[in-house]
This record gives structure tokens, C-alpha cells and sequence, in this order.
């Protein structure tokens, strides 16, 4: 019980800090649609490291590098559109998903078993 209070926690206060960095220091301004969808992506990432904290850093380049790569080809001067380059974390994420998709046995491996059920503490 003591696990789960602090993982929940924990899981609020970095929750936190990533809403407090998103508006104070990677977008200095508040917007509406702030986040574009960055928040599926990160869930997507954590389906792909099949909840193993190791796998996370991996999936964390990769979705890293597919939203760099939008900067990077706009300053290299490819003659690509830039909403085609803006949707590539997107795309990145949607051909990983349906990769892991082909598996389901193997994609459940590592699932935590108690995901999805209620929490009734106590009881």
C-alpha cells in the first residue's frame, strides 16, 4: 500500500514539474493546445517500452529525434513542407503503436497487473 501512495505521488509531482517547465520555460506563454498532442505521444511511449523503465530511454530518442528532425531539415533547406516535417513525431508514433500491435501476447508481457482495475485501498 505504502508502494502505491508514493509511486502515485511521485507520478503527480513530476506530472507537476513537466506542467510547470512546458509553460514557464519551453513555451514561455500560456496557449490553448499547448501540449499538440505531446501527451499521447508520451503515452505511446511507454505502451512501446512495454513498462520497462530501460526501454523507456530507446523510445525516448526516437520520438526525440522524430521531433528535432522538423528544426533540423527546415535549417538544412530540404525542399519538404514544414507540416510534413511538423507531423513526423506523429507518424513515428502511429508506425511504432501498429508495429507492437502485430504481438499482443508479446506487447502484454511486462503489462502491470493491476492496471485498469480499481483502487480501493483498504479493501
Amino acid at each position: 500500500m505504502r508502494t502505491r501512495y508514493l509511486a502515485v505521488a511521485f507520478g503527480g509531482a513530476m506530472a507537476g514539474l513537466a506542467g510547470g517547465y512546458l509553460s514557464l520555460a519551453y513555451t514561455p506563454l500560456w496557449t490553448e493546445n499547448m501540449t499538440a498532442g505531446r501527451g499521447w505521444i508520451a503515452l505511446a511511449l511507454v505502451v512501446f517500452a512495454t513498462w520497462r523503465a530501460e526501454r523507456i530511454i530507446l523510445g525516448a530518442y526516437l520520438f526525440g529525434l522524430a521531433s528535432i528532425l522538423n528544426l533540423v531539415a527546415q535549417g538544412l533547406g530540404y525542399p519538404v513542407s514544414p507540416n510534413i516535417l511538423a507531423m513526423m513525431p506523429y507518424a513515428a508514433t502511429v508506425m511504432v503503436l501498429v508495429m507492437l500491435s502485430s504481438n499482443v501476447v508479446k506487447s502484454k508481457m511486462h503489462t502491470p497487473m493491476w492496471l485498469g482495475k480499481p483502487f480501493h485501498p483498504g479493501g
